[in-house]
């Protein structure tokens, strides 16, 4: 008995598989990308019909998309309405510091103890570009070095979890950092405080690290919560 084995179809499979996954991303990309950049609104309901229409794709990686970036914490299924963009209430602002709070506590104080000098002249460098940002009224490059600087800093503990946990804490703020982090003197208030963590990072001080980023995330939290019931929460009807 002679077996033929059909390897053009398996290539046809394992090809359509790839697609699904490329199209899946191309979705998940373009969704996130205008969550984050506030193309999509708070609390807006979005289709995966016109998400697939846009892109020109089928519904099928376009609803993939969506379950993913429910699971991050950036849509919401409305049993009755729909998929919608989150918003943040007080309450989420509370949690997702919470966890900052002691997540990248811990880390800064696990950095202390790296004894890598490069790694440990990469954050030297890093804070150094911040300063030169905020000098220069550069809040792209500021943020660009604060990302780098705690990319760093997470090498340093050597702790990826942590990593990947807090980037997607950041991510669900993202939208509320970047117009908090706008107000006048607040990147030279969080310049200061973090070069005072970073100091004592590089100092080995790995209690006092901790400390001071716990302090400083706090101030961050107080400082963002007093803008948002002060002056934004009033005038929305469910968040942020």
């Amino acid at each position: 008995m002679i077996f033929k084995h059909n390897f053009r179809s398996e290539l046809d499979e394992d090809e359509m598989n790839n697609s699904a996954v490329t199209y899946q991303q191309q979705a998940y990309d373009y969704i996130r990308g205008q969550i984050m950049n506030l193309g999509f609104k708070p609390g807006e309901l979005i289709t995966d019909t016109n998400i697939a229409n846009v892109l020109s794709i089928s519904r099928t990686p376009v609803r993939e998309a969506f379950h993913r970036l429910e699971k991050e914490g950036l849509l919401i299924n409305d049993p009755r309405r729909g998929w919608k963009i989150y918003t943040l209430t007080l309450k989420d602002i509370n949690d997702i510091f919470d966890l900052k709070v002691v997540i990248e506590g811990m880390v800064a104080r696990k950095a202390a103890f790296c004894k890598d000098e490069l790694l440990r002249d990469a954050l030297r460098n890093v804070m150094h570009r911040m300063d030169e940002a905020d000098a220069a009224n550069d809040a792209n490059e500021w943020f660009t070095a604060d990302i780098d600087l705690h990319d760093i800093i997470f090498h340093m503990a050597g702790n990826d979890r942590a990593q990947e946990i807090t980037e997607n804490l950041n991510v669900q703020w993202h939208r509320v950092r970047i117009g908090f982090m706008a107000l006048k003197g607040r990147t030279r208030r969080s310049s200061s405080e973090h070069r005072a963590f970073i100091e004592s990072i590089l100092a080995g001080n790995g209690e006092e690290s901790e400390l001071l980023i716990r302090a400083h995330l706090n101030q961050v939290r107080e400082e963002l919560v007093h803008l948002l019931v002060t002056v934004v929460l009033p005038f929305v009807e469910e968040g942020v």
